[in-house]
């Protein structure tokens, strides 16, 4: 069923899915038996109650619409809830779409005698059935539009994607000539449709209902792909049912990507429903229904989505940003550790999507005690009435939480500027944090399970100078050992050599320096760079994320030569990798000027 979100909100999806994607294995996970044989045989399709008190599933050997009672996300495997008949007599039922507000439910059916499928609405009180329409070529998952009052439905055997006006009954075409078509998805706006097909390359393709015709196929070379579900409100990625082998496949759509998400699920796996406000997802199979926990999958939706311009998936475990793994980033960082005050950015689109509305952060510096913030800001947020973004202050309540604001349950992100900011903590001392967050349902006390996964975000900070100086000159050679001569500040040199050895200090002691640059000034204008290096000719150098610099060391190696007699100032700058997500923070300098008075030429 179509959820309450009419908006187009593609753009989001896009923004949201670009750090939306983590690499996992195929992996089987632990699930829950909520029901199995013999109240279960061949099950196909399944509805979840928003209220989560039901859980409703087609039996197709049975011919009956079943419901699951007591709370599914309660039961286990060793006491299964209680099972019940909604509604009999339907011949090979395929698939469920509930509406209760109107205590209805729709139910497709494979081969009604006299036509090849058809649409039967159900009440769920009495367990009355009509028939809505018919002829619709083996009809398997459906989508509801309530607020159209109408439906979409795939035909298996006619290739079609059906629109159906629930109240008339009468039946229009929006596309044609799809490759035996199962599982079915629409998008909020109604543009778009996804549909699983088993072809020879079964696959998943997308449907502009608009203009009737393919987009594209998002991914082929899929086992028997059922039906299928959005991972969230979001929806930037699909659940596809893999039925032979029985897997959960989750379909990441801007990336046109997908990984199994769960495997080892019990035979002929068919049907899959997400309840986001319990954090389950249920699926049903030949002879049970199961529940896995939507937390415990792998490639759930980002929880943290990055710092300043640095994405999550761009922070190491260690803590340290390194962007380069972005090919063609606008912002190039490489084992860069945090500093300063950070703005950390959540997924308030998932939050709210998984019926969220508050949230706290919580934060423990290495390893030790957890710790609530208790930060407040100011943020600009557009002003409607008077076309102008103007500051807008956040603050939690007395127990650390905040509320997430109404622009995101209303999908407005835009009108924070830049949208998603959930924590701007200001950093001190030195040490590994781990973030994360609690999140909370409407009531601010019901907690709402987030992917224990992907709910943790490591962050280094280094907040220490660096020492930058340059130490000392000498003429002829790096020192007195060497035959140099050693030049104090505001020297005049007027005997040869005409050869200079500045010795400078670029060094970190936390091993985070970036880079150093030395060079020279003189008369009007004039400069010469004489050395300059940085981290990246020297990762890892000395231990993983590590390079100190250089202490006391002549640069450049084998000495300069001045060009004219003039004033001269040596300079020595360095830059620290520790950054705030936009900028590295940490630099110095060093200086120290001579009259160079040997070289036998005038300067211009």
């Amino acid at each position: 069923m179509l959820k309450q979100y009419t908006r187009s909100v593609s753009w989001l999806r896009a923004a949201v899915a670009l750090i939306a994607l983590f690499a996992i294995g195929q992996t089987a996970y632990a699930f829950t038996t909520i029901a199995a044989s013999p109240n279960v045989n061949a099950g196909i399709g399944i509805a979840a109650d928003p209220t989560g008190s039901a859980v409703y599933f087609t039996d197709w050997s049975s011919g009956k619409l079943k419901r699951i009672r007591n709370n599914p996300p309660g039961c286990t495997s060793a006491t299964p809830c209680p099972v019940e008949d909604v509604a009999i007599g339907f011949s090979h039922p395929q698939d469920v779409a509930l509406d209760l507000a109107h205590n209805a439910a729709y139910v497709t059916t494979r081969d009604d005698p006299g036509t090849t499928g058809a649409l039967w609405r159900v009440d769920t009180i009495t367990g009355a059935k009509s028939l809505i329409t018919f002829n619709l070529g083996a009809p398997h998952q459906i989508v509801l539009d309530v607020a159209t009052d109408s439906a979409y439905v795939v035909g298996f055997s006619s290739g079609r994607i059906w629109h159906i006006d629930l109240g008339t009954g009468s039946k229009t075409t929006l596309m044609s000539g799809l490759t035996s078509p199962v599982g079915l998805a629409i998008t909020n706006d109604r543009a778009r449709a996804y549909v699983s097909e088993q072809s020879a390359s079964a696959r998943v393709a997308e449907i502009d209902l608009a203009t009737h015709t393919r987009i594209r196929n998002v991914v082929t070379g899929l086992s028997q792909p059922f039906y299928m579900s959005w991972t969230d409100a979001a929806q930037v990625a699909l659940y596809v049912v893999e039925r032979s082998p029985a897997d959960l496949r989750r379909v990441d759509l801007p990336t046109a990507t997908s990984a199994v998400a769960a495997s080892g699920l019990p035979s002929n796996a068919s049907g899959v429903a997400v309840a986001n406000v319990f954090g389950a997802v249920y699926i049903t199979a030949n002879t049970s229904v199961i529940r896995i926990d939507q937390a415990a999958l792998p490639m759930s939706e980002p929880v943290f989505l990055g710092i300043g311009n640095v994405p999550k998936t761009a922070i190491d475990n260690d803590g340290y940003a390194d962007t380069t793994t972005i090919p063609n980033y606008f912002y190039q960082v490489k084992h860069a550790p945090f500093g300063g005050t950070l703005n950390i950015f959540g997924n308030f689109t998932n939050f709210v999507g998984l019926t969220g509305r508050y949230y706290r952060v919580h934060v423990s510096k290495d390893g030790g005690p957890d710790q609530v913030l208790m930060q407040t800001w100011s943020w600009p947020r557009y002003n409607p009435a008077t076309g102008f973004y103007e500051s807008a202050p956040i603050a939690p309540d007395a127990t650390g939480r905040y509320e997430i604001p109404s622009e995101y349950v209303a999908l407005h992100p835009e009108r924070w500027y830049p949208p998603f900011i959930m924590m701007r903590w200001p950093s001190g001392t030195n040490g590994t944090y781990t973030f994360s967050v609690e999140l909370l349902a409407a009531d601010g006390t019901t907690a709402v399970a987030l992917p224990a996964a992907n709910n943790q975000l490591t962050v280094k900070i280094d907040n220490d100078p660096i020492n930058v100086d340059l130490v000392s000159i000498f003429k002829g050679a790096s020192s007195v050992g060497a035959g140099g001569v050693l030049i104090n500040p505001c020297d005049i040199v007027s005997v040869a050599p005409n050869l200079y050895f500045p010795l400078v200090t670029a060094y970190d002691p936390n091993g985070h320096l970036y880079s150093y640059n030395v060079y020279v000034v003189w008369g009007h204008n004039q400069l010469a760079s004489l050395a300059s290096d940085d981290y990246s000719h020297h990762v890892n150098a000395e231990g993983l994320h590590l390079w100190s610099g250089i202490t006391n060391q002549p640069r450049p190696v084998a000495g300069w030569v001045a060009q004219c007699n003039c004033a001269h100032t040596f300079f020595v700058e360095a830059r620290k990798r520790t950054i705030d997500g936009y900028n590295y923070l940490i630099s110095g300098s060093g200086h120290q000027s001579i009259t160079i008075n040997n070289t036998m030429n005038t300067c211009p």
